[in-house]
C-alpha cells in the first residue's frame, strides 16, 4: 500500500544507539565499545508512515518507532538513510542496508526475499471515492473497478484475500508493474477513470491538501499488520527488536503513538477486527 517514488531522496541521519548481538550489518561495523552501527532504509514517500521532510531527513511514525527501539538496546547504533520504494528493497535484498521500515504488509513473497518482523503497527484500508459516490464498503464495489495495484504491494493480497472470503463481490483489480503516486491514484478517481483508492484514510490525508479537492472516505474496510524488513543475514537483528516490539506493544508505548499519529489505538482496533497478531 504504498506510494512508489522513482527519484531517490538520499539523506543519512544517526540516531542515537541500540543493542544486541548481530551477524553483521550491511558495513560490519563495531565501535571500540562494541556498538554495531546498522543501516537503515526509510521509504521516502509514505506518509505519515515514513518520509522525508523538508530538509530531507527522515520524518514519520516509523521514525518515532525505531526511536523508542533505540531506548531498548543501547548496543547498535541505527543509521537512516531516506530512499525511494525500489532504491531500499534491492539495497536491503543485497545487504547495502541491514533493514527497511515503511509500513509493509507480510506476504509469501517478501518472507522469501526478506526476514520479516513481528507486526509492529497496522495498517487499515479505506475507500477513497468521490464525493457524493455512493459507495461506503467493498460490498458496494460489486461490479466496479478499484485503482490499479502492483502485484507485489501487499494491498494486493489483502484485497485478493477479502474477494475469496467474499466470492458473490466482483471487484476488478487492475494490475501494473509501476504503482502510481497517490496523487494520481486519487486523480484518476476523481475524474472517474476508476471508482476507487483501495488505501488508508492516514495517506489520503497526508496529500489531501495539495490536491485542490475533496474526496470521500469510508469507514475502515479490511486491515493488516504491518513488518520491518530485514536483509537474510540478519537474524539475531530480527530477534532483539521483535523482543522489543512486543515489550513496547505490552507497556503501551506502540498503541499511544498510534494514538499521537492516527489518533487511535490501532492494536485495540486491530483485535476488533480480529486482525491482530500476538
Amino acid at each position: 500500500m504504498k506510494k512508489r517514488i522513482v527519484a531517490a531522496i538520499a539523506s543519512v541521519l544517526v540516531i542515537g544507539s541500540l543493542s544486541a548481538c548481530g551477524s553483521g550489518s550491511a558495513q560490519g561495523n563495531t565501535n571500540s565499545s562494541g556498538v554495531k552501527t546498522i543501516k537503515i532504509a526509510l521509504e521516502s514517500q509514505d506518509p505519515p508512515y515514513s518520509y522525508a521532510d523538508n530538509n530531507g531527513k527522515p520524518a514519520g511514525f516509523d521514525l518515532a518507532v525505531l526511536k523508542e527501539l533505540d531506548k531498548k538496546l543501547p548496543q547498535y547504533s541505527f543509521e537512516y538513510s531516506v530512499q525511494d520504494y525500489e532504491t531500499a528493497l534491492v539495497g536491503v535484498k543485497q545487504g547495502k542496508y541491514d533493514a527497511l521500515i515503511g509500513a509493509f504488509f507480510k506476504t509469501k513473497a517478501r518472507a522469501e526475499q526478506y526476514l520479516l518482523s513481528t507486526p509492529y503497527n497496522y495498517y487499515f484500508m479505506n475507500l477513497i471515492v468521490p464525493e457524493g459516490s455512493p459507495i461506503n464498503s467493498l460490498k458496494d464495489m460489486n461490479g466496479k473497478t478499484l485503482d490499479p495495484i502492483v502485484p507485489t504491494d501487499g494491498r494486493y493480497l489483502a484485497i485478493h484475500d477479502w474477494l475469496k472470503r467474499n466470492p458473490k463481490v466482483k471487484i476488478t483489480v487492475p494490475e501494473v508493474s509501476n504503482q502510481s503516486t497517490f496523487q494520481d491514484m486519487f486523480n484518476s478517481v476523481h475524474d472517474g477513470t476508476y471508482d476507487a483508492v483501495y488505501l488508508s484514510k492516514a495517506q489520503y490525508e497526508g496529500v489531501a491538501s495539495t490536491l485542490g479537492y475533496k474526496m470521500k472516505v469510508t469507514g475502515i474496510v479490511d486491515g493488516a499488520g504491518t513488518v520491518v524488513l530485514y536483509n537474510k543475514e540478519q537474524k539475531d537483528l530480527q530477534g532483539a527488536i521483535d523482543k522489543q516490539i512486543d515489550s513496547l506493544i505490552s507497556d503501551g508505548t506502540l498503541p499511544k503513538l498510534t494514538q499521537k499519529w492516527f489518533k487511535q489505538d490501532n492494536f485495540a482496533l486491530a483485535k476488533k477486527l480480529d486482525v491482530f497478531q500476538s
